[in-house]
């Protein structure tokens, strides 16, 4: 599954699904930023460094239906000398995390 990443109108990057935790509501991503990403704007974690939360200025959108999740946070966590980027999706409320990844290979585990 495919998640979009905003910032208003500006998608800053697509995340495709790999882990849930559905105890919790999360599900984490690996993250692929677009060239209106910012890592200093949008980023909350930079290479270990805590720049913020930015859950305020950021939405989350399923790219195949385009329908929008309400969460409590969206995390992004950036390590650009590791040339690896995530995003996590924190307590997820809307749709139910069951109807979003019930298909989902570790939610069936779950």
């Amino acid at each position: 599954m495919v998640v979009e990443i905003f910032e208003g109108s500006d998608l800053v990057g697509t995340g495709q699904i790999y882990a849930l935790d559905p105890g919790m509501g999360v599900a984490t991503a690996y993250f692929a930023p677009t060239s209106a990403y910012d890592c200093e704007r949008h980023a909350n974690v930079v290479d270990g460094e805590y720049l913020g939360d930015r859950t305020s200025i950021l939405t989350a959108r399923l790219a195949d239906g385009g329908e929008i999740i309400t969460c409590n946070a969206i995390s992004i966590m950036d390590f650009p000398t590791l040339y690896e980027c995530e995003i996590q999706l924190i307590g997820i409320d809307e749709p139910p995390f069951a109807d979003l990844f019930g298909e989902h290979p570790e939610y069936k585990d779950y």
